[in-house]
């Protein structure tokens, strides 16, 4: 299924005659199966914050194939005016003209809630407030490097293989399976260590195993290895790192 996640900004700014009115941006991770997460951004004069998130649902229809889509969003007004038809009377107008594009693309929509601290939503926030602002976001433009792990069943090191223009990078990545982080997973871990501040990766071969943890660290048995990689998490995230799968190993 795909599944969009958005997100938008908005404040009051001087008007043109001087008086205020809205400037909001938009933002959205569209993820369709067999491809690789696509982002987008725009600026726009709104209202308020509520108009700005029913057009970023409005986006995601736009660029979403035709099928099922559900879009994701943390604004429970958008949810009732779009996903249920019993909103705000102020978006009655910008739902019915996200419900008419839905018929006109033969997408069938489902609304739900995500939290903002979700991967792909904190990333349609980011886009979100660097259109507000008129900036494009660097994880839109930035470098994007390929990653390729190698692990055998029995073998006692994965092989972790990074290339970015200009550059390769291979790690030999000793295991311990011991630790109570799979070692699928620390091989990842070993992965997003060698990224450069706003880079994305493009990880082939990890594991599901891998995949699972690292989008949602408290998928983790044991306490310990929650910590480690909610850890990796916010450390990427907090210098711009992205990491997008490609595959299965």
């Amino acid at each position: 299924m795909n599944q969009a996640f958005v997100d938008a900004s908005w404040h009051e700014v001087p008007g043109d005659d001087g008086n205020l009115t809205g400037l909001g941006g938009w933002g959205l991770v569209l993820l369709v199966p067999g491809t690789l997460p696509a982002r987008f951004q725009g600026q726009l004069r709104a209202p308020d914050n509520n108009a700005a998130e029913v057009r970023a649902v409005l986006e995601a229809v736009r660029a979403a194939p035709a099928g099922p889509l559900t879009v994701h969003t943390d604004n429970e007004a958008v949810i009732a005016a779009v996903g249920r038809g019993r909103g705000p009377e102020v978006l009655t107008d910008a739902a019915h003209e996200v419900l008419e594009e839905v018929a006109a693309r033969g997408v069938t929509l489902r609304v739900r809630y995500a939290p903002r601290t979700r991967r792909h939503m904190m990333t349609a926030h980011l886009l979100a407030n660097d259109a507000r602002r008129g900036l494009g976001t660097p994880g839109l433009l930035g470098a994007r490097s390929d990653v390729v792990i190698e692990q055998r069943a029995a073998g006692g090191e994965a092989r972790v293989s990074l290339r970015r223009e200009g550059e390769r990078v291979t790690a030999h990545v000793p295991l311990d399976f011991a630790s109570e982080v799979p070692p699928s997973a620390q091989a990842l871990l070993a992965a997003v260590g060698l990224a450069l501040p706003g880079e994305v990766l493009v990880v082939r071969r990890a594991s599901k195993v891998a995949q699972a943890l690292w989008q949602r660290p408290e998928r983790a048995l044991r306490p310990t290895a929650q910590a480690l990689l909610q850890g990796a998490r916010r450390a990427a995230d907090e210098s711009g790192v992205q990491v997008e799968f490609l595959g299965a190993g």
